[in-house]
């Protein structure tokens, strides 16, 4: 007996199918990253909020191809823990909550193909891979603010719609038509379904939504935050907010987020800051939430822009703060615990002629993506902008050899050819307690120097 049919009998999923999906999962974490770049760049092109969710269907893609290979239910969960997991630990934005968005997303492919009989059909696919798509804009409106009107819930509605139908076509009639071609040319060997897996399966259906409601619960509970927010950095007057010390009075603003219109009641975050007293030389706010997860607001957008809020929800030792109104989506955050005034220090860019430019972060941070950075003093989750990005702007038309980067005394040379295009290299902001230093490192956390004070271009 081989030791795969022995592995069967012993054990519901077997060393191939463990195989397949610890794979399909990685290429599914990791591309996902990689696939919200994309949908924020096509976002930004088109111009209106909520046009990422064209994309919804290519991060269930890798789910549905795992368990249409298997042929076992329970592979949607098994596959979508790990992908979130990779996600995860690969830096996604969404931070804890990406875990609880892929396990429903395979519990819901695990759903669709579950109730039909004939798994080879077109239908289970679609069905299957347009549920778990739509079901990102469900989850995440858990955690979000609930809509006050019914223009804001038939908005929701609407980017349901939107994920559901790339669902349909990017995880449903895409891998269907993969599935058939790579079968057609014995490439792959795609398990029957039988009844005593199918009533496993729906045993592992139950667990598995049981445990997403309590991990719902759970995370609603844990990622509330306080019902203070830390006012702190490059201040002269630090304090705790809410405070009725000025008498600062609520404004009420119609805004969109991820194509969902409704109106917001809050304060004014310059307002907030101003009563702070910062520096003179601050150009940066960092928000940081309870989770963990951070992001940084200019000060250029923070003066200019009257719609950045914080909102409070719930009330008592049920509050929490949330920020809502900046350009970038990435800093609409949730359950915010601190605000920190920083004052950026100097990254020198010069190009082929001796022409001196200051890096900005803040010109950069609908580009930055964030991942766990391997610091000296211990892993940071950072958010970073691929250096061919930033110099491409500095080359006046010219095509460098070598791009060096200086640590006061110490020196790194990297090839343009390396760097060109290449979106692993990253100049990240290092975010301290009233500063911003930078590093030079890869998206898989490997520091390459750090701090780099200083570019040129050779």
């Amino acid at each position: 007996m081989s030791e795969e049919n022995s592995t069967k009998q012993r054990f519901y999923f077997s060393t191939r199918d463990l195989l397949i999906m610890a794979v399909l999962a990685a290429l599914g974490g990791v591309a996902s990253t990689y696939i919200n770049t994309l949908g924020d760049a096509v976002e930004a092109f088109l111009g209106f909020p909520g046009a990422t969710q064209w994309a919804a269907g290519l991060h269930v893609v890798w789910i549905v191809l795992a368990i249409a290979i298997t042929g076992k239910p329970g592979t949607g969960v098994v596959i979508g823990a790990l992908k979130g997991a990779v996600e995860l630990m690969s830096g996604n934005s969404h931070g804890v909550i990406v875990l609880l968005v892929d396990l429903v997303a395979g519990l819901l492919v695990d759903f669709g193909f579950l109730i039909f009989k004939n798994k080879k059909s077109l239908l289970p696919y679609l069905v299957a891979g347009g549920l778990a798509s739509g079901s990102n804009i469900l989850v995440f409106q858990i955690f979000a603010t609930l809509p006050e009107n019914i223009v804001a819930a038939s908005a929701i509605l609407i980017l349901f719609l939107a994920a559901f139908v790339s669902g349909v076509v990017f995880s449903g009639l895409v891998p269907y038509l993969v599935i058939n071609a790579l079968v057609k040319a014995g490439a792959v060997r795609v398990m029957v379904q039988t009844k005593k897996s199918r009533k496993i399966g729906w045993y592992i259906l139950l667990a598995v939504f049981v445990i997403a409601a309590l991990l719902t619960v759970y995370l609603r509970s844990t990622l509330m935050g306080p019902s203070l927010i830390e006012i702190s950095g490059d201040v002269s007057n630090p304090y705790a907010f809410p405070t009725n010390a000025f008498g600062l009075k609520k404004v009420t603003r119609q805004m969109a987020y991820k194509g969902v219109v409704t109106e917001y009641s809050g304060y004014p975050v310059k307002d907030i800051i101003a009563y702070a007293d910062p520096s003179d030389s601050a150009d940066t706010l960092l928000i940081q939430a309870s989770d963990g997860y951070a992001f940084l607001i200019g000060y250029d957008e923070l003066g200019t822009n009257d719609n950045i809020l914080i909102v409070q929800n719930g009330t008592g030792k049920h509050a929490s703060m949330d920020i809502v109104g900046p350009e970038s989506s990435k800093a609409w955050v949730r359950n915010v615990t601190l605000l920190s005034v920083i004052t950026s220090e100097s990254l020198t860019i010069l190009d082929s002629t001796g022409t001196a430019f200051e890096f900005d972060p803040n010109a950069w941070i609908s580009d930055m993506d964030s991942t766990q950075v391997g610091l000296p003093d211990g892993y940071q989750k950072l958010q970073g902008v691929s250096v061919w990005k930033v110099l491409q702007f500095n080359l006046n038309g010219t095509y460098p050899s070598e791009i060096f980067f200086y640590n006061h005394d110490v020196e790194l040379s990297l090839p343009w050819s390396e760097l060109d295009g290449n979106d692993d290299i990253r100049i990240f902001t290092v975010i301290g307690t009233d500063s911003i230093s930078y590093a030079l490192a890869e998206m898989s956390g490997d520091v390459l120097l750090f701090p780099i004070t200083e570019i040129e271009i050779h």
